[in-house]
């Protein structure tokens, strides 16, 4: 039998509650609130204020920056996070790792809650050569060719256009390459012009988004879509307004699935004194995009990092949040090319 939303949440603050309680043997003395991602306390008490969060089971991976926005709004340091998925509660410690102070994350046990121990560190990526003749398809197409996740694309400002399907160099040019803006765009293209010579098709491809995407566009679909590394691409051209002489684009901490969600778009650049930058680019007030943050700081090692948000969007959550990273950070805010 499915609870009804407003039932599930009430359940969830009494789940809260008797959690904490647990902890210390104290009750809380404020009311459970519903956000977004789970339910919540703060509890500005002196001498043990804290924002206690659990997470709901849509989206858990999110509740690490849900919760350190809620904090940061309302002044409170102290973050403990319950999770009832062990998994994304793993992945949470391994991110409050690299934040000061550390939030702590709890995995539900029964009615009790037990410590989570931090997932291993992400990887550095060791990309794949590129296809036989995929970076030339790109280039002939004005297509602008990178790597991520191990996984060869082309992009236009920002936007993926094509993909290939292969790894490594065994695929002569047109084998393994898939032409299309997002999955049911590249399967109907398959279908519509597979006829087509890849040079062809990825051309038409391109110039639809160049058409469309562009300053001033206005809410067209192809305007809105991962506007987060259209951001990226600019400033990879041009990183002088962030102070610094280059700017390479890196793998995201998480793979995302599908053009609307979110995804925090991180480079890694080089200042004129010679110190390492991680840039993420975001657009919103993403809860992601701290955590992402997290996890970056911890497989890159930079001397500082800047995250990179439309002026609109240099929300005090979030620079309160940002503010916790272990590293020097801040939030730069720009002015979106789509403007």
């Amino acid at each position: 039998m499915t609870l009804d939303p407003e039932r599930r949440t009430a359940l969830m603050g009494i789940r809260l509650r008797g959690l904490a309680t647990g902890v210390d043997d104290v009750a809380p003395a404020v009311e459970t609130i519903n956000v977004a991602g789970g339910v919540a306390m703060v509890d500005p008490t002196p001498g043990r204020a804290c924002v206690w969060f659990l997470a709901s089971d849509d989206h858990p991976e999110r509740a690490l920056g849900h919760v350190l926005l809620l904090s940061a709004r309302h002044g409170i340091t102290g973050v403990a996070v319950c999770f009832d998925d062990a998994a994304a509660a793993s992945v949470a410690a391994r991110r409050a790792t690299a934040l000061e102070p550390s939030p702590l994350v709890w995995v539900v046990d029964g009615r009790s809650l037990r410590r989570a121990e931090p997932a291993p560190a992400l990887p550095l990526s060791d990309p794949p050569e590129a296809p036989e003749g995929f970076i030339a398809l790109c280039v002939g197409a004005g297509v602008e060719p990178v790597v991520e996740h191990g996984i060869w694309r082309g992009e236009v400002l920002g936007l993926e256009v094509v993909r290939t399907t292969v790894v490594g160099t065994e695929a002569g040019m047109g084998a393994g390459i898939e032409v299309g803006v997002g999955r049911f765009d590249r399967e109907a293209g398959a279908i519509l012009h597979g006829d087509l010579p890849p040079t062809a098709a990825l051309s038409s491809a391109a110039d639809l988004v160049r058409r469309e995407r562009h300053a001033g566009a206005g809410a067209h679909p192809l305007a809105g879509l991962v506007r987060e590394r259209w951001l990226r691409r600019d400033l990879m051209v041009d990183p002088s307004p962030l102070g610094l002489v280059d700017l390479v684009a890196v793998d995201p901490a998480d793979v995302v699935n599908g053009l609307r969600e979110p995804s925090p778009t991180p480079a890694i650049g080089s200042g004129h004194d010679g110190e390492r930058v991680l840039v993420v680019c975001s657009v919103g007030v993403d809860p992601g995009v701290v955590p992402a943050a997290a996890d970056l700081v911890l497989r890159e090692r930079p001397d500082r990092l800047i995250v990179v948000v439309p002026e609109r969007d240099v929300h005090p959550a979030l620079v309160g949040a940002v503010e916790r990273l272990v590293v020097p950070a801040g939030i730069v805010g720009v002015t979106g090319p789509w403007s």
